[in-house]
C-alpha cells in the first residue's frame, strides 16, 4: 500500500516583502507569472502528483488569499481536497498550528507558494526518497550548487557549504507518522534562535557549528548532528533538478520562472 501525503502549502507573507508589494492584494501567493497567480502553478503540480492526498493552503490572513477570483475558481474544479487554514507567526509555528488542529497523524509534506517551478515528477522523486529509509521521521529536499550553477548562471541562490559542495533548499519538507508535531516543535525552536548566535551554539554545539565554518562538516555529517539535537532522524534527499531550488523569492527570478513555465 502506497503512502499518501498531506500537503501543508504556506502562502503566508513576510512583512516588508517587496514581491507581495507589487502582488494583487499585496500577497505574495497571488503574484502574477504569465498572467496567473504563482500559487496556481503549485497547485496544480500537487494534484499531479500521485503522492499527494490532501492540501491545506496556509496564511496569515489566509481569507484574503482565498477570496482571490481566480483561486476560487481553481478551488471549485479541484473539489474537496483543497482547504484553507489560517497559519501562526511563522512557517515552523503554521506547520505545528496546522497539524495540532486538524490531528494529523499521517505523513505531511510541506512547500510553499513561491516554488511554482517544481515539477510533480521531482516532487514525487523526493516522496519515494523519504520512504525509501523507514527510518526516517523528517527530511528536507535540497539541490546541488554544481547543478545549479551551470543551469541558472546569472541567477543569485545563497548556497549552504557542506564539505566539497554547496546545497540551496528546494522549500520542500516531509514528516514522517507519527513525528510530525515532535518535527515542528524542533523546527519552531531553531527558526526561534536562528538570528541569535549564541543561542545557536548553545542548540547546535560549539563544536558543530565551527566544523561547519571550517568546512569539515559535509552532508552526512550535518544531518547526524541535526538528528542528535532535534531528537529525530532527519535526512537529506538531494534532487537532481537545478530547478527544484529555484523559488521566486526576488524581482530578478519572475523572468526566469515565467521563461521556464512559457516551454512547459
Amino acid at each position: 500500500m502506497s503512502t499518501t501525503f498531506t500537503t501543508i502549502l504556506l502562502a503566508g507573507d513576510r512583512p516588508g516583502d517587496v514581491l507581495a508589494e507589487q502582488s494583487p492584494g499585496k500577497r505574495k501567493a497571488l503574484l502574477h507569472l504569465n498572467g496567473r497567480p504563482m500559487v496556481l502553478y503549485v497547485l496544480e503540480m500537487l494534484l499531479a502528483a500521485l503522492s499527494v492526498g490532501k492540501i491545506v493552503i496556509v496564511a496569515n490572513r489566509v481569507a484574503e488569499i482565498e477570496a482571490n477570483p481566480d483561486l476560487q475558481a481553481f478551488v471549485a474544479k479541484a473539489g474537496a481536497r483543497i482547504s484553507f487554514r489560517e497559519g501562526a507567526g511563522s512557517p515552523a509555528t503554521s506547520v505545528l498550528k496546522t497539524m495540532e488542529d486538524m490531528r494529523f497523524d499521517g505523513a505531511v509534506l510541506v512547500t510553499t507558494a513561491d516554488n511554482p517551478l517544481l515539477s510533480a515528477a521531482t516532487l514525487e522523486k523526493f516522496c519515494a526518497g523519504v520512504l525509501a529509509d523507514p527510518s526516517t521521521e523528517a527530511a528536507v529536499g535540497l539541490a546541488r550548487e554544481s547543478d545549479i550553477r551551470p543551469a541558472f548562471p546569472g541567477v543569485r541562490r545563497t548556497y549552504i557549504r557542506l564539505g566539497k559542495e554547496g546545497y540551496s533548499g528546494c522549500n520542500l519538507f516531509a514528516l514522517t507518522p507519527g513525528a510530525g508535531p515532535k518535527a515542528a516543535r524542533a523546527w519552531s525552536e531553531v527558526e526561534g534562535r536562528r538570528k541569535k548566535p549564541w543561542q545557536l551554539i548553545l542548540h547546535f554545539g560549539v563544536g558543530t557549528l565551527i566544523r561547519a565554518a571550517l568546512g569539515g562538516l559535509d552532508l552526512n555529517a550535518a544531518m547526524v548532528a541535526a538528528s542528535k539535537t532535534m531528537g529525530l532522524r532527519v535526512r537529506a534527499i538531494v534532487l537532481d533538478d537545478p530547478v527544484a531550488a529555484m523559488d521566486v523569492d526576488r524581482a530578478d527570478h519572475i523572468p526566469v520562472a515565467e521563461t521556464i513555465l512559457a516551454r512547459r
